[in-house]
């Protein structure tokens, strides 16, 4: 399985890493090969260009990674421990810190119990970090050829990707009597995850920009908007990348999926850790088998489930625009302005298994 990203390079971040290699060394038996970020002089220029931006992802993994561990002993004082823990939270958000360990120091109990999706969910952190470099470096032309290129590295650990189909909703609302149990046990941790899925995808949207200092104008508005409206008013469903992101989203669609499918793994986590019903280790399989449903190994077989009748989930306007192929022989993903609005009973029904759209050489399954 690959093994964590992050921020930087500093010499000081090498003790981390020695640390976190020996913990993971005794977390089980689950072999923890690593595979480390695809060389390229793009590496890191998001984080030197706008380290500001960059630092302000941080609460994010922090908060998915540390909501997981509270859940770990789950007891009467969860309640009061998550309340402690938002307040926390948007310390964090205040005041980010300079970088970012990885899923083992942050969550150590809850990572021994599904490293696999741990580690599927740093190597899906990297390849954010990786196309935010390439659209940040302006050295870089062919924003496209250099983006395919990342994706196909990161979908040669094929079972460690996440699917560049696009499930959306309905498999996030689909899955079980889990479905939801987070949202509605702590709405504002949930809703301050849902607002950093809107983050990472309205910094996608302004690195779009292709003159530097109006990139820069844009991702400022972006934190001020993030600061001052989107954590001000939490949204009330989970954004899917395209929404947020169509510039981004048309010329990198298998990313966008890729993403969304990310965020939907991380709220069913939240759901699945959330189940007073199921012991650990029933949390444990059934966030295996859900992260297996979602691997890009897979996902030439999987149906993804429809979404059900009830409950309180609000839809976003384009949540229902499904991925629709251009003539061209491009696809829109999921959520994108321009793709297809997909009436309620088509919705409805699982997806159909797609057809393999793997980059030639891209292996099946199996990895390092």
């Amino acid at each position: 399985m690959p093994s964590t990203h992050f921020a930087r390079r500093p010499a000081g971040i090498i003790g981390l890493v020695a640390f976190a290699a020996a913990f993971a060394a005794g977390c089980g038996s689950a072999q923890r090969n690593g595979v480390y970020r695809l060389a390229a002089p793009y590496n890191f220029a998001f984080y030197d260009t706008h380290e500001e931006a960059a630092r302000s992802f941080y609460a994010a993994h922090f908060t998915h990674f540390a909501a997981y561990e509270i859940l770990m002993s789950p007891g009467e004082d969860t309640p009061r421990r998550m309340s402690e823990f938002e307040a926390q939270v948007r310390a964090y958000i205040a005041d980010p810190p300079k970088f970012e360990p990885p899923a083992e120091i942050i969550a150590p109990h809850w990572t021994r119990l599904a490293f696999e999706t741990a580690q599927s969910m740093d190597w899906t952190h990297m390849l954010h970090s990786q196309l935010y470099d390439i659209l940040t470096d302006d050295r870089i032309t062919d924003k496209r050829a250099a983006g395919e290129r990342a994706i196909a590295y990161y979908l040669s650990e094929a079972e460690a990707a996440f699917s560049t189909r696009g499930y959306g909703h309905r498999f996030m609302e689909g899955g079980g009597e889990w479905a939801g149990n987070f949202h509605t046990a702590y709405p504002n941790i949930n809703g301050i995850l849902w607002a950093y899925h809107w983050h990472h995808a309205a910094v996608y949207e302004a690195l779009m920009e292709t003159d530097p200092e109006h990139r820069r104008v844009e991702l400022d508005r972006v934190i001020d908007v993030f600061t001052d409206s989107v954590l001000a008013e939490l949204p009330h469903v989970m954004p899917l990348t395209a929404e947020v992101a169509p510039r981004f989203s048309r010329l990198l669609p298998a990313a966008a999926h890729i993403f969304d499918n990310l965020h939907m793994m991380h709220d069913v986590v939240n759901d699945i850790m959330a189940e007073p019903s199921y012991s650990p280790s029933e949390k444990a399989a059934e966030i295996e088998r859900l992260r297996g449903q979602m691997a890009y190994a897979g996902q030439d077989t999987v149906e993804a489930p429809g979404m059900p009748m009830g409950g309180d989930h609000r839809m976003s306007p384009h949540a229902m625009r499904v991925p629709t192929r251009l003539p061209t022989g491009e696809w829109l993903p999921q959520g994108h302005p321009e793709a297809r609005m997909a009436p309620m009973h088509e919705f409805m029904q699982p997806l159909p298994a797609p057809q393999s759209d793997r980059p030639a050489g891209a292996p099946r399954g199996g990895v390092r």
